[in-house]
C-alpha cells in the first residue's frame, strides 16, 4: 500500500484545518481498524505501526480509508439523540464526537454498520432508538476507549456533529469518496465512467449469486451483515426469480458454465417443489413447504415459468417446456374469467388460503404466461394474459407502479400493439416519477419497472406514435430520471469503503442490499438490482 499518497490528500485537503485525521484499515475478515491521527508529517508511521500490528494478530490490511474532517457543529447532546431516531434507518451521514479531543468519537460508517440506531424491539422497523448495548459491543471489541458509553453522562452537554471528505487508497489507486448526502461514502463516478462502472458491478453481482447456490441447488438464502447473521427464512418464489435474474447476468457475461450452475437452481425446483394435480395431471404448481408453510402463490408459478423460459431461450432448448406446460394450466386455474385472481391455495389441497395477498402475484403471473407464449406460441396464454390485462386497465393496476406489469406490458405490445396496452404502460412509470425522483431509498425495482418502460416507448416510436407519448409522458423528464436512479442505486453496493466496516465483509463484497432493512443482503435483492442495470445497459446505456 502506498502511503506516500496521503500526503498528497493532506495537501489539497488543507483547507481542512481540523488537528484529527481519521485512519480505517480494512480487512476482509473482521471489521474496519478505525483510529484518528494528528495531522502532520508523522501520518504514514502511525499508519505503519497499526498495520504491523494487526498483521502480528493474522489481520492484513486489505484497503485504507483516510477521513479529513471538512466541518465541525458544537450541538447540545440531546438535540443529537433526538435527531438520530428520525433519520431513516442507517442514513446517517454525520459522524459523532463527545468531547473536543475525539476521545471518543465514530465516523457515520461506524455508527451505522454497527446499527448503533436500531429498530425498538417489538415495533416496525422504521421506530428506532439509540442502543447503549451495541455502542459499548463495539467500544469493547474495537475501540482503544477505555470505558462504558451510557446516555445519561452526556445530558448536560454538548458535543460535536462533523462531516468528512473520504478517500480510498487501494494499492497505488485513490479514489475519491461522496463526502454527503445519502450518497456518503462510496466513490464519485463521473459520468463518462458509469458504464464500466456498473458492468463491474452486475459481474460482482452475478458471481456473488452463483456463488449462492449449494451443491443441493438450493440459495444460501440472505444474511444480515451487521453482525453477519444468516436468513433462516426460505422463500420459493424469490429462489425462482433470483434465478431469472441469475440467468439474465450470465447470459450478459457470456459465462456458458455459470449458466449450467445455474441450471441446478431449476432442477432443485423442480424435484423438491412440483406439484402435479392427481386429478387434472396436466396442471402443475410450484408449492412451498418451507417455513411450514406448505402452500401455493400465483406469483410463485408465474416467476417459475419466468425462469424456465429464460433458461429454454438462452440455451435453444424446450427441455423443461412439458412442466411449463402444466405449470401455465395451473396458472390459469387461479384467474378468473374477468381476470380476478385467487392469489394462494393450500397444499395439497387446492383449497383457497388467501383470495388475495401481494399485488405483484397478478403481474408475475401475467408475465410468466407472456413469456411462456412467446416461445410456445399456443393462442390460450396469450388469451389469459389479455384478460389479465383487462382486468388490471379495469382496476388501474397502473397505480401499483409494478415492474413486473412493466415487462409483461412491453413484451404484450410487441404482439399485440394496442392502444390501450400503449396507455396502460404509460401510465404505469408516469404516475410515479416524481415519487421516483425523490426516493431516498434505492429501490431497486424501480430502475426495473423504467427501463421496460422505456423500452416500451421506443417501440411506440417505431410504430409512429410519438403524440400518444406526449400525451401521457414527459419524456425529457422520464430519461433524467432513468440517468438519476442507476446512479443513486450504487449506494445499495457493497463497495470495499463501505463492506469494510461490516464484521464479515468478505461475505457481501460485490454484492447488494438494502440499507434501510438493516443492510439486508438477500438473494431477490440482488436480483432486482442485477436486472435493473442489466436492462439499463443494454437499451439506454448503450445509445449515449
Amino acid at each position: 500500500m502506498n502511503l506516500k499518497l496521503i500526503e498528497n490528500l493532506r495537501q489539497q485537503n488543507a483547507k481542512n484545518e481540523s488537528k484529527w485525521i481519521f485512519i480505517s484499515l480494512g480487512f476482509m475478515n473482521r471489521r474496519a481498524h478505525v483510529f484518528k491521527v494528528k495531522n502532520n508529517n508523522y501520518i504514514e508511521n502511525n499508519i505503519q505501526d497499526e498495520i504491523l500490528k494487526l498483521s502480528q494478530s493474522g489481520y492484513e490490511t486489505e484497503w485504507i480509508r483516510v477521513d479529513f474532517i471538512k466541518s465541525l457543529v458544537e450541538v447540545p447532546f440531546m438535540e443529537v439523540i433526538e435527531e438520530l431516531p428520525k433519520i431513516r434507518r442507517n442514513y446517517v451521514d454525520f459522524g459523532i464526537a463527545f468531547d473536543s479531543n475525539f476521545i471518543l468519537s465514530f465516523l457515520p460508517e461506524e455508527i451505522n454498520a454497527n446499527a448503533f440506531v436500531r429498530p425498538i424491539p417489538g415495533k416496525d422497523h422504521q421506530s428506532l432508538f439509540v442502543c447503549e448495548k451495541n455502542i459499548n459491543t463495539y467500544l469493547k471489541k474495537f475501540k482503544s476507549y477505555r470505558g462504558i458509553y451510557f446516555h445519561k453522562k452526556y445530558v448536560n452537554k454538548n458535543i460535536f456533529k462533523f462531516y468528512t471528505q473520504g478517500y480510498l487508497l487501494n494499492n497505488d489507486e485513490v479514489i475519491e469518496l461522496i463526502p454527503e448526502g445519502n450518497m456518503h461514502g462510496i466513490r464519485k463516478v463521473e459520468e463518462n465512467e458509469r458504464k464500466d462502472e456498473y458492468n463491474r458491478m452486475i459481474k460482482s453481482a452475478t458471481e456473488y449469486l452463483l456463488n449462492q447456490i449449494k451443491d443441493s441447488g438450493r440459495y444460501e438464502y440472505g444474511r444480515f451483515p451487521h453482525f453477519d447473521k444468516k436468513i433462516a427464512f426460505y422463500n420459493m418464489l424469490r429462489h425462482a426469480s433470483s434465478t431469472y435474474s441469475l440467468l439474465e447476468g450470465l447470459e450478459y457475461l457470456e459465462d456458458e458454465s455459470g449458466i449450467e450452475q445455474a441450471k441446478e437452481t431449476l432442477d432443485y425446483m423442480l424435484e423438491n417443489n412440483l406439484y402435479i394435480d392427481p386429478a387434472e395431471k396436466e396442471a402443475a404448481y410450484i408449492f412451498d413447504d418451507t417455513n411450514k408453510l406448505n402452500e401455493i402463490k400465483l406469483g410463485q408459478n408465474g416467476v417459475a415459468l419466468v425462469a424456465l423460459t429464460k433458461y429454454m431461450s438462452m440455451t435453444n432448448s424446450d427441455e423443461y417446456m412439458g412442466v411449463a406446460r402444466k405449470l401455465a394450466r395451473g396458472t390459469m386455474r387461479m384467474i378468473g374469467e374477468e381476470g380476478d385472481t385467487v392469489h394462494v391455495l393450500n397444499y395439497p389441497e387446492l383449497t383457497v388460503k388467501e383470495e388475495k395477498r401481494v399485488i405483484y402475484y397478478d403481474g408475475e403471473a401475467a408475465f410468466g404466461l407472456m413469456r411462456l407464449y412467446q416461445m410456445d406460441e399456443n393462442p390460450e396464454w396469450l388469451e389469459y394474459v389479455e384478460i389479465l390485462f383487462n382486468h388490471f386497465i379495469e382496476k388501474d393496476y397502473w397505480k401499483y407502479s409494478d415492474h413486473w406489469l412493466s415487462y409483461c406490458t412491453y413484451e404484450l405490445t410487441k404482439v399485440k400493439p394496442e392502444e390501450k396496452y400503449f396507455i396502460f404502460g404509460l401510465k404505469n412509470v408516469s404516475k410515479r416519477l416524481d415519487f421516483i425522483n425523490k426516493r431516498e431509498t434505492t429501490f431497486p425495482t424501480f430502475l426495473e419497472m423504467l427501463m421496460a418502460g422505456y423500452n416500451m416507448v421506443e417501440l411506440m416510436k417505431e410504430k409512429g406514435l410519438e403524440d400518444l407519448i406526449k400525451e401521457h409522458l414527459d419524456e425529457e423528464k422520464f430519461n433524467k430520471i432513468i440517468e438519476k436512479r442507476a446512479d443513486y442505486q450504487r449506494t445499495g453496493y457493497f463497495y470495499p469503503e463501505i463492506a469494510m466496516y461490516f464484521k464479515n465483509p468478505e461475505s457481501v463484497l460485490g454484492s447488494f442490499f438494502i440499507k434501510h432493512h438493516g443492510y439486508r443482503v438477500r438473494i431477490d435483492d440482488v436480483q432486482h438490482y442485477i436486472s435493473g442495470y442489466i436492462q439499463y445497459k443494454n437499451n439506454f446505456n448503450c445509445k449515449k
